[in-house]
């Protein structure tokens, strides 16, 4: 008997499987509002200026209202930054051992940059971590409210 996808057990624990999710919906959202720009792009240059930053604001307040306001890619920055100063490293000692460079690598911990998987992979093994580790970290960091979060990974009581 062959079982179905939805039947085997996943490998990913519940964490993983959230984080990964996460993931996957916030790289959906960013192609669904890179469509949306050059839909703009577009038609700006067909009707002018004006209208196109009208439209330009409501894609952006769409944007905002279909996701709960907080991105993956912020939250892995922030863990990320968390784990580095927790560990008294420099951006500078962890692009060294990543071969991310440097610029990117502060833009990854901004959360303006998403992240490939090779670049969070190279990341975590800098911070002494395996990916699966720093993806439950983000996992539980996005489960909790954005103030709690900040302080939790202030204090550094996320990751002990």
């Amino acid at each position: 008997m062959v079982k179905s996808p939805e039947e085997e057990p996943s490998p990913l624990t519940p964490s993983q499987a959230t984080a990964v999710r996460l993931y996957r919906k916030q790289l959906d959202l960013a192609q669904q509002l890179r469509r949306q720009y050059e839909e703009r792009k577009t038609l700006a240059g067909r009707e002018g200026a004006r209208p196109a930053q009208k439209r330009m604001a409501r894609a952006a307040d769409n944007a905002a209202i279909a996701g709960n306001g907080v991105l993956f890619r912020e939250v892995l920055g922030e863990v990320i930054r968390s784990l580095r100063t927790e560990r008294k490293e420099t951006l500078h000692d962890i692009a060294e051992k990543t071969g991310v460079s440097l610029g990117y690598l502060s833009e990854v911990e901004r959360g303006k940059k998403e992240a490939s998987s090779e670049v969070m992979e190279s990341i975590s093994m800098a911070l002494g971590l395996r990916l699966s580790d720093t993806l439950r970290l983000v996992a539980t960091a996005l489960d909790l409210d954005e103030a709690d979060r900040r302080e939790v990974l202030k204090s550094g009581m996320l990751h002990k």
